[in-house]
């Protein structure tokens, strides 16, 4: 039987690009044989509905048409949905979206046709999942993510960049102009990271908790994690001058951050933050709550299609021995 592919459309990923080009987007899957039926987003959380509903009526394969928020989205609506495994269900992304962090771990191209190409040749790969507890105006809440999840700075520079989305606005640049305003005002807190029976208490700028290797528009702050390892790298910048934040910005982006003296780096699977006072959380670069916050991760739990070209990065664990410290759970 002919796989037939359930296709959740975000309108509004990259600033509208996505409704504009998907007459486009529509034709290249009608060019490569793709059968599939499609929807469109019409309010956030709406792209999680669309996939219970699209699993529920008998749809394995889920493409996603927008950025990493879509993806989340379409990931939530898989792992919440009760009709099969998470397992036993296939994802594709066709990246609308500005930030697309998660594609670049595996190769996957920009380019429409060749991002559909590699939906045709279903090449899949299992990588893991995380799963997050949190709490919204005292509410405790879940949710699952496949890239990053940030806490602290890295959710204030999120909770602005989101913003400036909501106003429309778009391009390469958000994060950093996000990530300089936010400088301004932000201020360190006294945190608590509990990592199996190990316990860290600090006053702490930022914690990026990954699962993949890229966040905030191509930033590497975890750049050894690997995405089917059953283990989160963690990266726990303490208390930092904003001179010297300013000063060491290129090592966000050229995968040195761990080599800063304020830097710290753990791996492991089971994750517990408090702070006084609360501090935000994004998950893949969606804002959605604070802190008290509880990570697990689930190992191999969801099938991707990835590039023909990717390859696991091969890291010697010499060098990352020397940069991270592994936590037994």
């Amino acid at each position: 039987m002919e796989t037939s592919w359930f296709v959740v459309v975000n309108p509004r990923a990259g600033g509208g690009k996505s409704i504009v080009d998907w007459p486009k987007i529509s034709r290249i899957l009608n060019k490569y044989d793709i059968r599939y039926t499609h929807a469109f987003t019409e309010f956030k959380y709406h792209a999680v509905e669309l996939t219970v509903n699209a699993v529920s009526k008998g749809y394995r394969n889920i493409i996603a048409v927008g950025g990493d928020g879509t993806l989340n989205e379409v990931i939530n609506g898989i792992f919440i949905q009760k009709e099969v495994s998470p397992s036993e269900i296939t994802i594709g992304v066709i990246g609308v979206g500005t930030g697309n962090d998660w594609f670049r771990i595996y190769d996957l191209p920009h380019n429409y046709e060749d991002s559909i190409k590699a939906i045709k040749n279903n090449r899949v790969f299992k990588q893991d999942v995380g799963l997050v507890e949190f709490y919204e105006s005292g509410v405790r809440h879940k949710r699952y993510f496949v890239n990053a999840a940030g806490v602290g700075f890295d959710a204030e520079v999120a909770l602005r960049t989101n913003r400036l989305k909501d106003l429309g606005k778009r391009g390469a640049l958000l994060y950093i102009f996000s990530l300089i305003k936010a400088l301004i005002r932000y201020r360190t807190t006294r945190i608590n990271v509990k990592l199996g029976r190990n316990h860290i208490q600090d006053k702490v700028f930022s914690i990026t908790i990954g699962i993949c290797r890229y966040n905030g528009a191509g930033m590497m702050q975890v750049p050894f994690a690997l995405s089917d390892d059953g283990l989160f790298d963690v990266t726990i910048i303490k208390r930092i001058s904003k001179l010297n934040v300013l000063a060491n910005i290129h090592r966000l982006y050229n995968g040195t951050i761990l080599k800063h003296s304020r830097v710290v780096g753990l791996r492991g699977s089971d994750i517990e933050i408090m702070s006084v006072p609360n501090v935000n959380l994004e998950v893949d670069g969606e804002s959605v709550g604070e802190t008290p916050l509880k990570f697990s991760i689930l190992r191999q739990a969801i099938s991707v299609i990835v590039s023909d070209s990717f390859v696991q990065p091969e890291v010697p664990q010499e060098k990352v021995s020397k940069h991270i410290t592994t936590i037994e759970q």
